[in-house]
């Protein structure tokens, strides 16, 4: 579990430095690095955010189980990992949707299908947007650590 959460820290890291450097590179120049760096860059960021997406799904669950394994009281426990996968998900959901968007509407404008300032738009709420998600990221893996750890002390001492 820990692995998996160091190992979302640096691909959300990696993949922030890449698409902010992918956008620059578009911004000042388009070349074809642009363009091979905007792939790359998005791909890592789309297995970053699916990995986070499948990491509180899977401590979720494993909290779930221990609280009935152990007879603990269920809403006490495991309604704050709802809660806080209902603030979370919708957002790592639209910053995928608009990330993905981004890059889609890259190709059009490459074949002047579309206008620059549209790209460049969606680009900065995209990369708006992901820094305070991954604030937002970092929040909520704190205190799914702290439920982790609450709901585990709680089991030893039953």
């Amino acid at each position: 579990m820990w692995g998996v959460m160091v190992l979302s820290y640096v691909l959300m890291g990696i993949s922030f430095i890449a698409i902010t450097l992918a956008g620059f590179l578009g911004y000042f120049q388009s070349t074809p690095n642009h363009i091979l760096l905007s792939l790359y860059s998005s791909i890592i960021y789309m297995f970053s955010e699916t990995l986070i997406l499948f990491y509180f799904i899977v401590t979720g669950i494993k909290i779930k189980e221990i609280i009935k394994n152990n007879n603990l009281d269920i809403i006490e426990y495991y309604k704050p990992v709802l809660d806080m996968k209902m603030k979370l998900f919708p957002h790592i959901m639209l910053n995928m949707v608009v990330m993905g968007t981004t890059f889609i509407i890259g190709g059009g404008v490459h074949t002047d299908a579309i206008s620059k300032n549209i790209h460049s738009a969606c680009f900065f709420i995209a990369l708006i947007h992901y820094s305070w998600l991954i604030l937002f990221q970092h929040r909520c893996f704190i205190r799914n650590t702290e439920l982790v750890i609450l709901v585990s002390d709680l089991a030893n001492d039953n």
